[in-house]
């Protein structure tokens, strides 16, 4: 099993349950043969450059692992899907992971060494 990540640009004139609708649609469809690390909605953004006439987009992250088949299939269903407006599917590598895994366990340090300084200054 692999860890992917599949970013989507959903269209955003549709109404917020039609979103939502479309975000659970694809947690379901990797769920089937996957698991979810997590899914994060990055609400609507400016896109960079018009896409079918559309100067903004509603954003989600999808991060998980699955076997091969997943991604193809979520490719395959957004190739028809009038509401998705551009995805991009990655294979995160092996060497990103541990980075990932250091810069949170470096993040959980510092936040433990800013606390430390708090209670010193504190007590004193």
């Amino acid at each position: 099993m692999n860890r992917y990540e599949t970013m989507v640009i959903i269209d955003p004139a549709l109404d917020q349950e039609k979103i939502d609708s479309v975000i659970s649609r694809y947690t379901e469809m990797i769920k089937t043969d996957g698991e979810i690390i997590t899914v994060d909605q990055w609400g609507k953004k400016r896109l960079a450059y018009p896409i079918k006439k559309k100067p903004t987009g509603y954003y989600v992250l999808y991060k998980y692992t699955a076997g091969n088949k997943v991604p193809q299939n979520l490719v395959n269903d957004m190739n028809i899907n009038s509401s998705i407006l551009r995805y991009m599917t990655l294979v995160v590598d092996k060497k990103a992971l541990k980075q990932e895994q250091l810069d949170i366990a470096g993040a959980g340090k510092l936040l433990k060494e800013a606390e430390e300084k708090e209670n010193a200054k504190v007590n004193e």
